[in-house]
């Protein structure tokens, strides 16, 4: 009868082992999810980031096209995409973007573009006036697997030179 016991009280210690192991476990594998979704999400914001820095600074500097003062730039109410343009040219065209990215290891990124002048004095200060400097900040979230969705954002700084 007590070797019963002894038996049953085994089997409780065991089962207690193998319930924390596995919780263990689980709680690795969502660790190593959340880093990998925010490693492949940061990547993600830097090909985009990558792909708006390289166009014009503004519509009016397309092309061989020159501004001299920061008055003859478009005006910040004017940015985001254009219907006479067909593709986007210019850094401001991407205000407002936002996309959704899937990967094949992870869906359900969603990347959203915010473009600003920056001020020529304080570059991480956004202002409305125009000036020779301007702010792209990307922010990615992905409710599923990012354990704070809202702690990605990369941004960086734009000058045009003459």
């Amino acid at each position: 009868m007590s070797q019963n016991i002894l038996l049953i009280g085994a089997f409780i210690l065991l089962s207690i082992t193998i319930l924390r192991v596995n919780n263990l476990i689980v709680a690795t594998n969502q660790g190593f999810v959340s880093n990998d979704s925010e490693i492949v999400g940061l990547g993600l914001a830097q090909s985009l980031m990558e792909e708006i820095i390289v166009l014009a600074f503004d519509e009016k500097t397309t092309g061989n096209q020159r501004v001299r003062t920061p008055f003859e730039l478009t005006p910040a109410s004017d940015f985001g995409p254009h219907s006479s343009e067909p593709v986007k040219d210019d850094i401001d065209d991407y205000d407002h973007y936002s996309v959704i990215q899937n990967t094949p290891r992870i869906d359900g990124f969603h990347l959203y573009v915010n473009a600003s002048y920056a001020n020529l004095f304080d570059p991480k200060t956004d202002i409305v006036q125009r000036s020779f400097l301007k702010r792209v900040k990307i922010i990615v979230t992905n409710p599923k697997f990012m354990s704070n969705p809202d702690s990605l954002t990369i941004s960086t700084v734009v000058a045009y030179y003459k």
